[in-house]
């Protein structure tokens, strides 16, 4: 009898520790793989207030590209304390998972909805040399890593502007208010982005970015190599 009990504790712990134990992160449920090319994977994220997600694990480097403004609290797997963080649409930042891989499960602590993209730069061999885009009233160079340089776009009612065709592929990301991102070449091709959606151009392709409506937009722009 007490060799029995002893193995359904046992067989109740070993379950319990694998439905926690972490999951790789397209396999987190609430984290979704919505485009994946040559370039990149992104994966959007979108927890409910007071929802807590799987244990799950980065291993690859990404761009984090927060959508919403939430407050959310992250947990690493193994250890008890839970590390707060506010966040603001278009923000983002670099995070070097292929270096330092992180397990951890996140809580939604806010009354919104906390989504962000998460995208992993999948590509193998980057492209060499620097980022060619060049800073204007428009493009404002946020921060900037060995294959990928992130920019915030910010255009007034009605105005424009033009990111020329080069070595790097270009993912945008749109926050706010509605833009068009018209490709440049043989096949001229116009594209309406509502906030948080997105529009991926391959390197080589010239596009521009306008903002048809009435109030100020504000992109993201990753440059990758």
């Amino acid at each position: 009898m007490r060799r029995n009990f002893v193995m359904l504790l046992f067989s109740m712990f070993a379950t319990t520790h694998a439905a926690e134990a972490p999951v790789p992160v397209v396999k987190e449920p609430y984290h979704q793989v919505v485009f994946e090319n040559d370039y990149v994977r992104v994966i959007d994220v979108q927890i409910p207030p007071a929802i807590t997600t799987r244990y799950h694990t980065h291993d690859v480097a990404s761009v984090i590209v927060y959508l919403t403004k939430s407050t959310n609290a992250s947990q690493t797997w193994g250890e008890s304390i839970t590390t707060p963080r506010q966040t603001t649409p278009g923000d983002s930042r670099y995070a070097p998972y292929d270096e330092k891989a992180l397990s951890h499960r996140v809580t939604n602590t806010g009354p919104n909805l906390f989504r962000v993209f998460d995208i992993e730069l999948i590509r193998p061999v980057p492209a060499a040399g620097p980022f060619p885009l060049k800073p204007t009233a428009a493009i404002e160079p946020r921060w900037e890593q060995k294959r990928v340089r992130s920019s915030l776009i910010r255009l007034d009612p009605a105005a424009r502007c033009d990111v020329p065709g080069s070595a790097c592929a270009h993912l945008l990301i749109n926050i706010d208010a509605a833009v068009t991102a018209t490709a440049r070449g043989n096949a001229r091709t116009d594209r309406t982005l509502k906030s948080q959606e997105y529009v991926f151009f391959p390197a080589q392709t010239g596009f521009q970015i306008r903002n048809p409506g009435s109030q100020k937009s504000q992109s993201v722009l990753l440059e990758l190599k």
